[in-house]
Protein backbone atom coordinates (compact mmCIF):
# COMPACT_ATOMS: atom_id res chain seq x y z
CA UNK A 1 0.00 0.00 0.00
CA UNK A 2 2.78 2.46 0.87
CA UNK A 3 4.44 2.28 -2.55
CA UNK A 4 1.08 2.75 -4.26
CA UNK A 5 0.32 5.82 -2.13
CA UNK A 6 3.82 7.17 -2.77
CA UNK A 7 3.43 6.76 -6.56
CA UNK A 8 0.01 8.43 -6.36
CA UNK A 9 1.44 11.26 -4.25
CA UNK A 10 4.40 11.86 -6.55
CA UNK A 11 2.25 11.92 -9.69
CA UNK A 12 -0.60 13.98 -8.21
CA UNK A 13 0.91 17.44 -8.71
CA UNK A 14 4.42 18.68 -9.58
CA UNK A 15 5.33 20.08 -6.13
CA UNK A 16 4.68 19.24 -2.49
CA UNK A 17 3.01 22.63 -2.00
CA UNK A 18 0.58 21.91 -4.85
CA UNK A 19 -0.06 18.40 -3.50
CA UNK A 20 -0.79 19.78 -0.04
CA UNK A 21 -3.28 22.32 -1.34
CA UNK A 22 -4.97 20.04 -3.88
CA UNK A 23 -5.26 17.01 -1.61
CA UNK A 24 -6.54 19.05 1.34
CA UNK A 25 -9.17 20.59 -0.95
CA UNK A 26 -10.17 17.17 -2.36
CA UNK A 27 -10.22 15.21 0.92
CA UNK A 28 -10.99 17.87 3.55
CA UNK A 29 -12.56 21.04 2.15
CA UNK A 30 -14.80 19.42 -0.49
CA UNK A 31 -15.43 16.32 1.63
CA UNK A 32 -19.15 16.41 2.44
CA UNK A 33 -18.63 14.63 5.76
CA UNK A 34 -18.23 16.83 8.87
CA UNK A 35 -15.00 17.21 10.83
CA UNK A 36 -14.37 14.03 12.76
CA UNK A 37 -16.03 11.98 10.00
CA UNK A 38 -13.79 12.83 7.03
CA UNK A 39 -12.73 9.17 7.07
CA UNK A 40 -16.11 8.24 5.57
CA UNK A 41 -15.01 9.48 2.13
CA UNK A 42 -13.53 6.45 0.37
CA UNK A 43 -12.02 8.55 -2.43
CA UNK A 44 -12.25 11.98 -4.00
CA UNK A 45 -13.44 12.39 -7.59
CA UNK A 46 -10.86 12.71 -10.34
CA UNK A 47 -8.72 10.67 -12.70
CA UNK A 48 -5.52 10.90 -10.64
CA UNK A 49 -3.80 7.69 -9.52
CA UNK A 50 -3.90 8.85 -5.89
CA UNK A 51 -7.70 8.64 -5.84
CA UNK A 52 -7.69 5.08 -7.22
CA UNK A 53 -5.13 4.02 -4.61
CA UNK A 54 -7.16 5.72 -1.88
CA UNK A 55 -10.31 3.92 -3.07
CA UNK A 56 -8.50 0.56 -2.87
CA UNK A 57 -6.72 0.91 0.48
CA UNK A 58 -8.62 3.47 2.56
CA UNK A 59 -11.48 1.12 3.55
CA UNK A 60 -8.89 -1.43 4.72
CA UNK A 61 -7.00 1.03 6.91
CA UNK A 62 -10.22 2.56 8.22
CA UNK A 63 -11.39 -0.94 9.27
CA UNK A 64 -8.04 -1.56 11.02
CA UNK A 65 -8.36 1.78 12.81
CA UNK A 66 -11.87 0.95 14.04
CA UNK A 67 -10.97 -2.62 15.04
CA UNK A 68 -7.93 -1.54 17.06
CA UNK A 69 -9.40 1.70 18.40
CA UNK A 70 -6.61 3.88 17.00
CA UNK A 71 -7.23 7.60 16.69
CA UNK A 72 -5.51 7.76 13.29
CA UNK A 73 -3.15 5.87 10.99
CA UNK A 74 -0.48 7.65 8.95
CA UNK A 75 2.03 6.95 6.20
CA UNK A 76 4.87 9.39 5.61
CA UNK A 77 7.47 9.40 2.86
CA UNK A 78 11.15 9.86 3.69
CA UNK A 79 10.89 13.58 2.91
CA UNK A 80 8.46 13.85 5.84
CA UNK A 81 5.31 14.31 3.76
CA UNK A 82 2.14 12.87 5.29
CA UNK A 83 0.98 11.03 2.16
CA UNK A 84 -1.90 9.16 3.82
CA UNK A 85 -4.09 9.59 6.89
CA UNK A 86 -7.36 7.87 7.73
CA UNK A 87 -8.99 10.92 9.37
CA UNK A 88 -7.67 13.77 7.21
CA UNK A 89 -7.21 16.39 9.91
CA UNK A 90 -5.24 19.61 9.43
CA UNK A 91 -1.99 17.63 9.36
CA UNK A 92 -2.95 15.76 6.17
CA UNK A 93 -0.53 16.31 3.27
CA UNK A 94 1.76 18.53 5.39
CA UNK A 95 5.45 17.97 6.09
CA UNK A 96 6.88 16.65 9.36
CA UNK A 97 10.64 16.65 8.70
CA UNK A 98 12.42 18.49 11.53
CA UNK A 99 14.83 20.08 9.05
CA UNK A 100 12.08 20.87 6.53
CA UNK A 101 11.92 19.91 2.88
CA UNK A 102 13.53 21.63 -0.08
CA UNK A 103 10.99 22.97 -2.58
CA UNK A 104 11.32 23.22 -6.36
CA UNK A 105 13.17 26.54 -5.99
CA UNK A 106 15.74 25.12 -3.58
CA UNK A 107 14.16 26.87 -0.60
CA UNK A 108 13.65 24.97 2.65
CA UNK A 109 9.97 24.80 3.62
CA UNK A 110 9.08 23.93 7.21
CA UNK A 111 5.88 22.06 8.01
CA UNK A 112 3.54 23.66 10.52
CA UNK A 113 3.40 20.53 12.70
CA UNK A 114 7.05 19.39 12.49
CA UNK A 115 7.60 20.02 16.22
CA UNK A 116 4.54 17.97 17.20
CA UNK A 117 4.33 14.42 18.51
CA UNK A 118 3.84 13.14 14.96
CA UNK A 119 6.95 15.05 13.89
CA UNK A 120 8.85 13.36 16.72
CA UNK A 121 7.41 9.99 15.68
CA UNK A 122 8.54 10.51 12.07
CA UNK A 123 12.08 11.44 13.10
CA UNK A 124 12.27 8.55 15.58
CA UNK A 125 11.23 6.01 12.92
CA UNK A 126 13.80 7.34 10.45
CA UNK A 127 16.52 7.08 13.13
CA UNK A 128 15.36 3.69 14.48
CA UNK A 129 13.32 2.08 11.69
CA UNK A 130 13.50 -1.44 13.13
CA UNK A 131 11.95 -0.44 16.45
CA UNK A 132 8.48 0.55 17.60
CA UNK A 133 9.07 4.13 18.67
CA UNK A 134 6.77 5.48 21.39
CA UNK A 135 6.13 9.20 21.63
CA UNK A 136 4.62 10.14 24.96
CA UNK A 137 1.35 11.98 25.54
CA UNK A 138 1.13 15.68 24.75
CA UNK A 139 -1.43 17.98 23.15
CA UNK A 140 -1.61 17.56 19.35
CA UNK A 141 -2.76 20.66 17.48
CA UNK A 142 -4.38 18.99 14.44
CA UNK A 143 -6.59 16.95 16.80
CA UNK A 144 -7.96 20.10 18.46
CA UNK A 145 -5.19 19.97 21.03
CA UNK A 146 -6.29 16.59 22.41
CA UNK A 147 -3.65 14.53 24.18
CA UNK A 148 -2.01 12.15 21.73
CA UNK A 149 0.64 9.48 21.82
CA UNK A 150 2.22 8.09 18.65
CA UNK A 151 3.76 4.73 17.74
CA UNK A 152 5.98 4.69 14.68
CA UNK A 153 8.21 2.32 12.76
CA UNK A 154 10.00 2.21 9.46
CA UNK A 155 8.55 0.74 6.28
CA UNK A 156 11.18 -1.28 4.47
CA UNK A 157 11.51 -2.94 1.09
CA UNK A 158 14.36 -5.39 0.56
CA UNK A 159 15.99 -4.13 3.77
CA UNK A 160 15.94 -0.47 2.64
CA UNK A 161 13.94 2.16 4.49
CA UNK A 162 11.27 3.61 2.17
CA UNK A 163 8.80 5.29 4.52
CA UNK A 164 7.26 5.56 7.97
CA UNK A 165 4.10 3.96 9.39
CA UNK A 166 2.57 5.59 12.45
CA UNK A 167 -0.51 5.29 14.62
CA UNK A 168 -2.01 7.93 16.88
CA UNK A 169 -3.42 6.52 20.07
CA UNK A 170 -6.75 7.90 21.31
CA UNK A 171 -6.90 10.04 24.45
CA UNK A 172 -9.03 7.42 26.25
CA UNK A 173 -6.23 4.84 25.99
CA UNK A 174 -3.94 6.93 28.20
CA UNK A 175 -2.76 4.89 31.17
CA UNK A 176 -3.70 6.19 34.61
Amino acid sequence: AFLAFKRGWDSYRPTDAERLLSLQVAYVTLNEHPAGSKDQLDYAPGPEEYHAVHKKYHPIYRDILYARNYYDIFMLDLNGNLIYSVYKELDYATNFAANGAIDEHGVIQYGEWRDSGLGEAFEAAVQKPDEINVIDWKPYGPSNGALASFLSTGIKQNGKLIGVFCTQMPPDSKPI
